[in-house]
C-alpha cells in the first residue's frame, strides 16, 4: 500500500469471498498501542453484538484498526488481531471490513483516528477505545438515537468499568480556567478542596442516575456515534493534540456547531479504561501536559496560558510549599495493603448511599457505585479489574434526598487484573501516602 503506512502480510491470508460485498454503512475505528489482546477481546463482542438498521436487520459494518507504532509490534499480538478481523471479514462477506494499518510513526491518538477515518468508508462512524466491551443493544441503542435526534451532534453511552455494570465511569469534566483555579487554590485551603470535590459528585449524580437522555457538556472520547458528514465538516479530530484533551476540545467544537452530546441512558458500555496508559505511563503524563498547555491555549489564547504558567508557579514555588495544605483534605482509615478485596465498613446503615472510588485522594476524577446496607465490598468479577495501586474511597449517605459525607478510605491493592502481586504499590504522591 502506498502511503506513510504498511497493511499486515496477514491481510492477504483472509479466506476468499465469493459473493458481492455489502457496502459497509458503519465504521468502526480504533487506535491500538500495546493492547493487542484487549483489542481482540473488544473485536469478538463486536462481532457479537453489531450494529442493525430501523427495522432490526444486520447492517454491513467494517473495523478500522491503527497501530500507532507501538514498540511490542510482535508477529504474535499482529496474527492474533488479524485473526479476529479476518472473522470479520467472513462475517460481513467483504475482504475490505477488516484492516489493521500498521503506522510508521505514534503522532498521537488524534492522528491515528483520523488515519483511521481516511481508510474507511461508512456513513457512520463509531469512534471507539480497544479496551471495552460492546454489550448487547449498545450500538442499535445508539444509531436509534442519532437518527432520530436532529439536534444530537454525537451519541454516547453510559459508561462502567466492570461487566457487572456496578461500577460507574467517571464523567468527564469540560476543562475551564475556573477549574484551572479552583484546584490549584485548593492545594492552599482544605475547606476550597472539599466544596469543589462535593461540586463535582452533584454534577455526576445528575449524569449517573439520569433514566433519560441527557445533554452533556463534555464527552468521552472512549466510545461515541457521529455521522460522517457532520464529523468531517467540523474538521474531524486536531491533530496537535499528542494524547487527552482532543475529547475536551472535539466536545466545545460540536456545541459551538450548534449540536449537543448526547447520553443514551440504556446504550450501557463496559471500558476497562486506560490499559496502553498502564503500559507507559512516563509518555501518558507528558504528552498529557502537551495536550492541556495546546488546549488553554487555542480555546482561551493568552489568558489561558498566562493562568497556567502562574498555577504552575504556584504549585512549585518554594516560597509557598509551607503553605500548601497537603492532600488527603480530610480524615482518612486507611485499610492497609491486601491481596483481597477491600472492606468499605460505613460508620452506619444508609437505605442508599453512593461509594466514590479514585486513584486522588481529592476525588477529583471517581468512578461511582451505588449500595445500600452498612459495607461495600466488590465482586469477584469488579474485583478482577483492580490494578496494582493505591485506591480512595469517599462515601456519601443518599436516603430521602440528603447528601452527607460519610468518611474516607484508603486501600493498597496487591493484586493486579486479578494476579496477586508480592511487592507493596509506590506510595501515592503529594503526600497522601
Amino acid at each position: 500500500m502506498n502511503g506513510p503506512v504498511s497493511e499486515s502480510v496477514a491481510a492477504a491470508a483472509a479466506p476468499p469471498v465469493a459473493q458481492a460485498p455489502a457496502r459497509a454503512e458503519l465504521s468502526v475505528l480504533i487506535v491500538n498501542y500495546m493492547t493487542w489482546r484487549e483489542c481482540q477481546a473488544a473485536l469478538r463482542t463486536l462481532r457479537e453484538h453489531g450494529p442493525t438498521r430501523p427495522d432490526g436487520s444486520p447492517m454491513p459494518y467494517e473495523v478500522v484498526v491503527v497501530d500507532n507504532l507501538s514498540p511490542n509490534r510482535n508477529p504474535e499480538g499482529i496474527a492474533m488481531l488479524e485473526a479476529e478481523l479476518a472473522a470479520i471479514r467472513v462475517q460481513q462477506g467483504d475482504p475490505s471490513a477488516g484492516q489493521l494499518i500498521l503506522h510508521t510513526e505514534n503522532g498521537g491518538y488524534s492522528k491515528g483516528m483520523n488515519l483511521a477515518l481516511a481508510h474507511s468508508r461508512g456513513r457512520w462512524i463509531l469512534v471507539s477505545n480497544p479496551d471495552l466491551v460492546f454489550t448487547p443493544g449498545l450500538i442499535p441503542k445508539l444509531q436509534r438515537h442519532l437518527e432520530n435526534d436532529p439536534k444530537a451532534g454525537i451519541v454516547v453511552p453510559k459508561g462502567f468499568w466492570d461487566p457487572s455494570f456496578m461500577g460507574r465511569l467517571p464523567p468527564n469534566t469540560l476543562p475551564t480556567l475556573f477549574d484551572v483555579l479552583v484546584t490549584t487554590f485548593g492545594e492552599f485551603s482544605r475547606s476550597l478542596s472539599r466544596w469543589y470535590q462535593h461540586r463535582l459528585c452533584r454534577q455526576w449524580l445528575r449524569i449517573w442516575q439520569a433514566e433519560r437522555p441527557l445533554a452533556l457538556p463534555m464527552m468521552s472520547g472512549c466510545l461515541f456515534l457521529v455521522d460522517r458528514e457532520f464529523f468531517e465538516r467540523i474538521g474531524r479530530f486536531d491533530e496537535r493534540y499528542p494524547l487527552y484533551y482532543e475529547d475536551s476540545d472535539l466536545s466545545r467544537t460540536i456545541v459551538g456547531a450548534g449540536r449537543t452530546i448526547a447520553q443514551v441512558p440504556d446504550a450501557q458500555l463496559v471500558h476497562f479504561v486506560n490499559r496502553s496508559g498502564m503500559a507507559d505511563p512516563e509518555t501518558m503524563w507528558r504528552r498529557h501536559d502537551q495536550s492541556r498547555q495546546i488546549y488553554f491555549r487555542k480555546w482561551y489564547g493568552w489568558r489561558g496560558a498566562l493562568v497556567l504558567r502562574v498555577c504552575h508557579w504556584l504549585l512549585h514555588s518554594k516560597l509557598l510549599r509551607r503553605l500548601r495544605k497537603a492532600p488527603p483534605h480530610g480524615p482518612m482509615q486507611d485499610l492497609g495493603a491486601s491481596h483481597e478485596p477491600p472492606v468499605i465498613v460505613l460508620p452506619r446503615r444508609c437505605e442508599r448511599f453512593l461509594l466514590l472510588m479514585s486513584l486522588d485522594c481529592r476525588f477529583y476524577l471517581s468512578g461511582g457505585m451505588f449500595g445500600s446496607g452498612d459495607r461495600w465490598t466488590p465482586s469477584a468479577e469488579m474485583f478482577r479489574n483492580f490494578g496494582y495501586t493505591t485506591f480512595f474511597y469517599l462515601a456519601f449517605d443518599l436516603t430521602d434526598g440528603r447528601f452527607e459525607e460519610l468518611g474516607r478510605w484508603r486501600y493498597q491493592c496487591l493484586s493486579h487484573l486479578g494476579v496477586p502481586v508480592r511487592k507493596e504499590p509506590p506510595p501515592a504522591a503529594d503526600g497522601a501516602s
